[in-house]
């Protein structure tokens, strides 16, 4: 998927402006229906290092009434966590009727991540694959909406946008070294997640490929989606 993507064309500047005040008002609309519906919404946000994700969910929810969100941000699994199902940390952060939750990456990230860690064998992986189309489909059979992002970024901007954090005292902690990594190693990763976003690329639960180059173009997109 992303080696094949093309990013839809940026709108200028001032429509920018214009279109992100309607659908920030269209998404505070749609919310109010999914609490009158009871429809229970999972949206996940993955991506590079870097790319924006927090940064977007902190935009996406001053939309939504605060009494009915949560945002989770997913870091690495606790010893106490491993010892359970891969998924099951997971499943506690499900929402319930009517409400969002917001997944400041989640089992996209964990396990690709793992594959280039080496961690993974191509057994497991696929094993790991299968539960996880499992997973999401079960949701979406409940009547869950699972909306996935992908905040997408080129290497340059990567890099850039690290050098910016890391000169700062206050905002370098936000660089892993694992996002260093990635960025070293960017043609190696944009594989595994290429073909991990086609293996979980499902009718009920697509992923959404964001251009997240511009920030105020990036939140554009997902509001839109949304």
């Amino acid at each position: 998927m992303l080696t094949t993507w093309t990013p839809a064309h940026m709108p200028e500047k001032e429509e920018i402006k214009t279109r992100l005040q309607t659908a920030r008002s269209q998404l505070y609309d749609f919310q109010m229906k999914i609490k009158e519906h009871k429809i229970p919404v999972i949206v996940l946000f993955e991506g590079w290092g870097s790319s924006g994700k927090g940064s977007t969910i902190g935009k996406v929810i001053k939309n939504i009434d605060p009494r009915f969100f949560k945002v989770a941000t997913m870091s690495a699994p606790t010893a106490e966590e491993l010892r359970y199902p891969f998924l099951y940390r997971y499943f506690k952060q499900i929402p319930e009727a009517g409400k969002f939750t917001f997944l400041d990456s989640g089992w996209m990230e964990q396990t690709t991540e793992e594959v280039l860690r080496k961690k993974l064998t191509e057994p497991e992986y696929e094993k790991r694959i299968e539960s996880i189309r499992r997973f999401e489909r079960q949701l979406t059979d409940n009547g869950y909406l699972v909306l996935k992002f992908f905040m997408h970024i080129d290497r340059e901007e990567q890099d850039s946008r690290m050098e910016g954090l890391l000169e700062k005292d206050d905002t370098k902690w936000r660089v892993t070294k694992f996002d260093q990594w990635q960025n070293r190693h960017y043609g190696k990763c944009k594989k595994v997640f290429d073909r991990y976003m086609k293996d979980t690329n499902l009718p009920s639960s697509p992923w959404y490929i964001i251009d997240a180059g511009n920030r105020k173009w990036a939140e554009l997109q997902v509001l839109d989606t949304m």
